[in-house]
């Protein structure tokens, strides 16, 4: 018993079951990490962590119910900020992972790299760093060297959901595909779409439509 006292405890969070028994499998091969909780959605796992008591809390930035990653990550911080959260995701690392560590978390995995990297990203956040790859603090350290802000252009201007919304309305999904996805009404995804609208200054919601695909494929 005094052996798992000293493991550390380790909640994940992602809206797909098969990369929770992975992860589970992967971090529960190590002899000082155990997983303490699992869950496929935000409310779940905040409603779980006052009794499991995580030192880290692995979250997927894609998740689909209630709020996304970022979101999630933002709450845990401002709630229990000595949990350490580490996001996962596979998502562009250069248009997330600043949004992710200005939330709060204090590393970013991508999902194709974790069975290499995620254990040794968890014990770097756990040593007091913050994890990232190599490229992306490559990155950073070129923006800072020559005075560069660092954003990630027009896109910058979106909130964490206006940016997730853009995504999706680029992989071609329409308002309510997008709001049964994202499990709210179709009026919530208008006025999201709306205020994309504005912040680019174009005429109108197909106009945004046209650009989100133009970009997707770009990048």
């Amino acid at each position: 018993m005094s052996g798992l006292k000293n493991k550390l405890r380790i909640y994940i969070v992602d809206d797909h079951r098969i990369v929770l028994d992975g992860l589970e499998s992967l971090l529960n091969r190590e002899e000082d990490m155990t997983v303490c909780g699992v869950s496929e959605d935000a409310a779940e796992a905040i409603a779980n962590f006052d009794k499991l008591n995580p030192d880290v809390a692995i979250i997927d930035i894609g998740l689909r119910k209630s709020i996304n990653g970022i979101e999630l990550t933002r709450a845990i911080h401002a709630r229990y900020p000595d949990i350490k959260c580490l996001v996962l995701s596979q998502s562009d690392e250069e248009i997330y992972s600043e949004r992710a560590i200005r939330a709060g978390a204090l590393g970013y995995v991508m999902k194709s790299e974790a069975t290499k990297t995620l254990v040794s990203a968890i014990r770097h956040i756990m040593g007091g760093g913050i994890y990232l790859s190599e490229n992306m603090k490559s990155k950073i350290l070129m923006d800072v060297l020559h005075n560069r802000p660092g954003k990630t252009g027009p896109l910058d201007m979106l909130s964490d959901r206006e940016l997730e919304i853009f995504m999706l309305m680029g992989e071609g999904y329409k308002a309510s595909d997008i709001a049964k996805k994202l499990q709210v009404s179709v009026k919530t995804i208008d006025t999201h779409r709306f205020h994309i609208k504005e912040k680019f200054n174009l005429r109108s919601v197909s106009d945004v439509m046209k650009y989100a695909i133009e970009w997707s494929k770009s990048n």
